[in-house]
């Protein structure tokens, strides 16, 4: 005759372990999939739109602060050194530009010009779509 040992009573821990494990994986998966994103290196809100953009990620982002701060790709610089800046730097065929929306036109059309005269040919300004009434 086959004697079977009497199933044992299992804790609370035991019960939870699946569902530890099962969120775990979760964690794991988004940190694998999810995208990094940086912060702005300053307090930024974009231009409103009304039309759709194109979506996509140039590599190099300038930034412009409501007090012409400029960064380009987080790093502090100066007007000038950023023309010099963007010679160094290969495959400059887009570029993103995220500006203030307080910022004066007249001084994003000046970051517009030299950053054609350091060779880009087509920039993506960052805005947020106006939501319509």
């Amino acid at each position: 005759m086959i004697f079977f040992d009497k199933p044992r009573v299992k804790t609370g821990d035991e019960r939870i372990l699946p569902l530890v494990n099962v969120v775990f994986l979760l964690l794991v998966f988004v940190m694998i999939t999810g995208e990094v994103i940086s912060p702005d290196p300053f307090g930024i809100e974009p231009p409103y739109s009304i039309g759709e953009g194109k979506a996509g990620t140039p590599e190099t982002v300038v930034y412009m602060s409501p007090d012409f701060r400029i960064s380009l790709d987080g790093i502090p610089v100066a007007l000038p050194m950023l023309r010099h800046l963007l010679l160094e730097k290969e495959d400059l065929e887009t570029i993103r530009l995220k500006a203030d929306g307080r910022m004066p036109a007249s001084r994003v059309v000046e970051v517009l010009d030299l950053l054609a005269s350091a060779g880009v040919r087509e920039v993506d300004l960052v805005v947020v779509s106006e939501v319509s009434p």
